[in-house]
């Protein structure tokens, strides 16, 4: 693979200020990869070549240490498909082999130990060289009492885990991340990655239980970047969703083009049925997770295609686009939220300094939207208000003083919450060491003291534990192939296991996309979901509630929804 990888990279142009400091990142990887076991953090701005430096770094230190596997922990399904992809590529790879494995979603997740074998084998790849997951699925994984995926962590021993984005990491599950990740350096022999633009001070925080490498920076590239403004952001004043729509459009007769990336999927869909009508002459497209990953990777290509012609677009979308995506607008507008998050928008404009001059990136409250459910953006949002407004004397928002007061701040303002607190008083961090209350309930039950030594709660921690607060369950959907593939399983023998159903199974993943519980009843009211067999117990959505516009719809006719 190193050989390959090599050949490839060498091929790379280094025409452009950007190129040549991706390729000086690339070369400071490969030759840090004969630095010991740890934990390490490779800050590295947006569009400077994470992906394939570190990957870099990982073929090389898997060689030096006679490590088993590489894992990539991304953390939106989004990307998957974009990271696998760029890996293939470097390594020429087809799209059907035995080195990547893609682990798409909990479609093919055995549900328990009692599973049918054939959705069993079709996640059980987790031996293969190099594999691409979620953090939903790390985390699930790690924290789990079930065998099946405590595989998976049996798997992470010996490897180099590669964690992208890492400042996407839920608050809540913060301090079990850093014990698990801990473990897995110091006693499994596991070498971690933790990647991002705009890096997050994990081990500073209540428990200091993050055990980093030291020094704990990969490399140091800041020099390379110092010169390097592509992006200035702008705060503005609040706005309603029409007033956004039409500040997006306004910036885009300005640009071009123009990005915005609001937080909930309301105001993705409510800002693009307006733009939908007012923007003449744009081609306006919507990005949510309401859609399946076949269909973003088509808007995506479509996004691409665009810009690179020069034509007139606007993208509306969720945040699952502000991060990993390679993408460059020349103008973004982000509803306020976590600076972090303001960052990583910032970074699919003027992603590769197509312009000289920085572009703007606008910031402001959208009115409309309600973040009730959505806590840790909504804490962000409420932290990065707070930055602006004492920002007296003007510093560049993106600044390392201005992220760090931005850390500094919001650790503080959820400390309570990273230990993940349920109810009862307790939290899974407690369960999983010292487990007092689990323990005084045990003396309050029986009368006598807790006199085992080990007291840790691993089922109850696993049944409370849940990365994605409520919770979903993932439906096949009508788009692209889907249906014929559908067909063609149910073509195949019933009751057996044949490397054709294995196959279908997994190319079904990225025609997937998770519902919320209320809609999954909802649906079921509405009879519009089947299930693809006994066997696998995969739910099926009928093609009437899916929208090539905005993808998953509670109603049918999905075409009435916008009037042109």
């Amino acid at each position: 693979m190193i050989r390959i990888f090599e050949k490839n990279i060498a091929e790379f142009k280094n025409d452009t200020l950007i190129s040549e400091i991706r390729k000086s990142v690339s070369e400071k990887c490969k030759n840090a990869a004969k630095k010991p076991f740890g934990i390490y953090q490779l800050s590295v701005p947006t569009g400077g070549g994470k992906t394939l430096s570190s990957l870099r770094f990982a073929l090389y230190h898997a060689q030096e240490h006679g490590m088993k596997r590489i894992i990539y922990v991304i953390p939106y399904l989004s990307i998957i498909d974009q990271t696998a992809g760029n890996i293939r590529d470097i390594l020429n790879l087809s799209q059907e082999n035995d080195i990547v494995f893609e682990h798409h979603s909990n479609v093919v997740e055995p549900e328990d130990e009692k599973s049918s074998e054939i959705r069993k084998l079709s996640a059980n790849r987790w031996d293969s060289p190099i594999i691409i997951t979620t953090m939903v699925q790390f985390l699930e994984s790690v924290m789990s009492s079930k065998g099946g995926k405590l595989r998976k962590f049996a798997a992470m021993a010996d490897s180099i885990i590669i964690f992208d984005e890492i400042q996407t990491l839920p608050i809540k599950a913060l301090h079990c991340f850093n014990e698990a990740v801990t473990f897995l350096s110091k006693i499994l022999k596991s070498t971690i990655l933790l990647c991002s633009a705009t890096q997050p001070t994990l081990e500073s925080t209540q428990r200091k239980n993050l055990l980093l490498a030291s020094p704990p920076e990969l490399i140091e590239c800041a020099k390379e970047f110092s010169g390097l403004k592509r992006v200035m952001v702008v705060p503005e004043i609040d706005k309603n969703h029409k007033e956004t729509a039409d500040f997006i459009l306004c910036k885009a007769n300005e640009n071009g083009n123009c990005l915005a990336i609001v937080n909930t999927k309301i105001s993705a869909f409510d800002i693009y049925s307006a733009l939908k009508n007012d923007a003449q002459g744009y081609r306006v497209v919507h990005l949510s997770t309401s859609m399946c990953p076949a269909h973003r990777i088509e808007v995506y290509d479509e996004v691409k295609k665009c810009l690179k012609n020069k034509e007139k677009i606007i993208c509306v979308s969720t945040q699952l686009i502000e991060a990993g995506v390679d993408i460059s607008f020349a103008c973004v507008v982000r509803a306020m939220a976590g600076l972090d998050s303001i960052a990583q928008a910032a970074g699919r404009c003027n992603r590769n300094g197509e312009s000289n001059e920085p572009k703007m990136v606008y910031t402001f409250q959208i009115r409309d939207e309600n973040l009730d459910k959505l806590n840790d953006i909504r804490t962000g949002k409420e932290t990065t208000a707070n930055i602006i407004a004492s920002n007296s004397n003007n510093e560049d928002l993106l600044s390392e003083l201005c992220m760090n007061r931005f850390y500094q701040q919001y650790f503080s303002n959820v400390d309570g919450q990273m230990d993940y607190p349920i109810e009862g008083n307790s939290s899974i961090y407690a369960m999983l060491s010292e487990n007092k209350y689990g323990k005084g309930n045990y003396q309050n039950r029986t009368g006598e003291k807790f006199a085992h030594y080990i007291p840790t709660a691993f089922y109850t921690a696993d049944q409370n534990f849940s990365v994605i607060a409520n919770n979903t369950r993932s439906v096949v959907v009508s788009f692209g192939d889907a249906e014929s593939m559908i067909a063609e399983y149910k073509q195949q023998p019933q009751g057996i296991v044949t490397k054709e159903k294995l196959r279908i199974i997994k190319k079904l993943q990225k025609f997937s996309v998770s519902l919320y519980e209320w809609q999954f009843k909802v649906l079921t009211e509405q009879h519009a979901l089947s299930t693809l067999d006994e066997e696998t117990g995969i739910t099926i959505l009928g093609s009437n509630h899916y929208s090539i516009e905005i993808g998953v719809t509670m109603q049918s006719n999905p075409e009435l929804f916008f009037i042109q």
